[in-house]
């Protein structure tokens, strides 16, 4: 029993190093840090822009959380939604919150009366990946209820998530070694559409590039990483 206060202190420097080690793993996980990503057309014309910011750093016990605030506008620079959402690391891997990527629904336009349901499974991206590896699904369930009537219910599921190849990607932000992941999404939400999306995923600044095709392999848009500030 004289020793529970020595294990105990051992466990919490341990967790503290593990939360330590992500912020100098990941270079946006860090308060200030903001991300820009502009929106293409398969002809390369800018159709929106997504701004993260993180606003807030905090440890839940082995667990670095960064809050991240996510504005989008469309391309006349006109604000069409604004979300806020967690990104978590645990001893170097990345459980990213599919709100990153999905549709987005804007927070600050909903009613006092109006009662939300998010359930999420995140995306997780090991420290260190392997080519061939695969990787698990990840979903975003949302619910909105008007005074218990639902008026809206959506499935963002990721699947069939596999790391291909490890390749150096340029932006307007910087040259950046990535890890290409391909994966499947299905968004059910007044019917069901499918579609193939390839990413470029770096450990440093994270999403780089992803471009999505439709049924036929065809590309449909891209957005990509075009400002990165610490």
């Amino acid at each position: 029993m004289k020793n529970l206060p020595l294990f105990s202190l051992f466990l919490a420097l341990s967790f503290l190093s593990k939360a330590q080690d992500c912020a100098k793993m990941h270079d946006y996980f860090k308060e200030g840090v903001s991300m820009e990503y502009t929106d293409f057309d398969d002809k390369g014309k800018v159709t929106g822009m997504r701004t993260q910011k993180v606003t807030r750093i905090y440890k839940s016990c082995d667990t670095l959380v960064a809050v991240v605030e996510s504005i989008i506008k469309n391309k006349k620079g006109k604000e069409t939604s604004r979300a806020i959402f967690p990104i978590k690391c645990l001893s170097g891997t990345i459980f990213m919150d599919c709100r990153s990527v999905a549709p987005s629904r804007d927070q600050t336009r909903q009613r006092d009366d109006m009662e939300v349901e998010i359930r999420s499974i995140d995306q997780r991206f090991p420290y260190k990946m392997s080519v061939g590896q695969s990787l698990p699904d990840a979903e975003l369930e949302t619910t909105i209820r008007l005074r218990g009537l639902q008026l809206f219910h959506s499935v963002f599921l990721i699947k069939n998530r596999k790391a291909e190849a490890e390749e150096t990607v340029t932006t307007t932000a910087g040259t950046y070694n990535c890890m290409r992941v391909s994966y499947d999404v299905e968004f059910q939400a007044m019917g069901t559409r499918t579609i193939h999306t390839v990413c470029w995923y770096s450990q440093s600044v994270g999403m780089v590039k992803s471009i999505n095709y439709d049924k036929k392999g065809k590309e449909e848009n891209r957005q990509e990483l075009t400002k990165f500030v610490k």
